[in-house]
């Protein structure tokens, strides 16, 4: 069967998003878990493009070992609420093409940033803060670069949106450290499940770097921890791994999860990044009674 993933018809639903981080940069190891929430709508499906609305319900931190990570959290929270009312038109390559409401999003920036520069004075960070989201924000291409890079984007449209099931195909993209570009190879393919209804499909997503990690990714990804670690002894694990379920008659996804790992060290250096995406129906249900006493037995 060849499929490309892709939204058919107009549906509204709430999702969950649970993130597990354990990241270890040498000295320093963080681990976390947080929830995100929103309600999403498709308004319009046309050929092109599809309408529709995210708006944040909830962005919330349930664990972190570190303050630092709390710190980083309370100022991505800030910064969220600029984003936590979007509406979007969005191509057959799950891009952003369109924000419909970016008088919206400017004014809201227009009241952050005033507050912000009330508490600038002495803070450096704070006013470099102020002059990089002000560029973002008087410019459309940019702002619609930061919304493709949220986690909801991520989860719904991540490199299977509009794509051909079975397929394989390449990108250039940043390793999960952020810090240099990768060659990657991915694959996708279906799977089955004999519980499941004949209207739903599973999409399994895996990718690697399609070309030897060489010296020039080495320095170039972990140049910060040189002074720490023999960089010249690493070899990276680097992979990607994810598996969709959806309603083939709608396109909308039911649940998810993905996995990202970069390993350049098992003991010393590694980023360890697991999504776990569910629909409303499937969230009740894993909290649910029934759910916790099957898991207990």
């Amino acid at each position: 069967m060849s499929n490309s993933f892709k939204i058919k018809e107009k549906f509204s639903e709430q999702y969950t998003l649970i993130i597990d981080s354990d990241i270890r940069a040498v000295n320093v190891h963080m681990t976390s878990r947080s929830q995100l929430r929103w309600d999403f709508s498709v308004l319009k499906v046309e050929e092109d493009f599809v309408e529709v609305k995210i708006i944040i319900l909830d962005h919330i931190l349930l664990e972190a070992n570190n303050p630092l990570i709390k710190e980083i959290a309370a100022l991505t929270n800030a910064f969220s609420r600029l984003y936590n009312e979007l509406h979007l038109r969005i191509d057959n390559d799950g891009k952003a093409v369109q924000v419909l409401n970016m008088d919206i999003i400017r004014s809201k920036w227009s009241q952050t940033k005033a507050e912000m520069e009330k508490i600038a004075e002495n803070n450096p960070d704070i006013k470099n803060a102020i002059v990089l989201n002000d560029n973002i924000f008087q410019n459309q291409e940019k702002l619609i670069e930061g919304i493709q890079n949220n986690e909801f984007f991520l989860m719904y449209f991540n490199k299977i949106y509009g794509k051909k099931v079975p397929s394989g195909f390449k990108d250039n993209a940043l390793n999960f450290f952020n810090s240099a570009n990768v060659h990657w190879s991915f694959n996708l393919k279906n799977s089955t499940n004999p519980l499941l209804s004949s209207d739903e499909m599973i999409v399994e997503l895996s990718g690697e770097p399609s070309i030897l990690l060489n010296i020039g990714f080495y320095n170039r990804a972990y140049v910060q921890f040189a002074n720490q670690i023999d960089t010249n002894k690493l070899q990276t694990s680097l992979n990607e791994k994810g598996i969709y379920r959806f309603d083939e008659i709608t396109g909308r996804m039911i649940e998810a999860s993905l996995s990202r790992e970069e390993i350049a060290d098992p003991e010393k250096l590694y980023t360890k990044l697991k999504y776990t995406f569910y629909s409303d129906e499937i969230f009740k249900y894993k909290m649910s009674n029934e759910y916790l006493t099957e898991k207990q037995s």
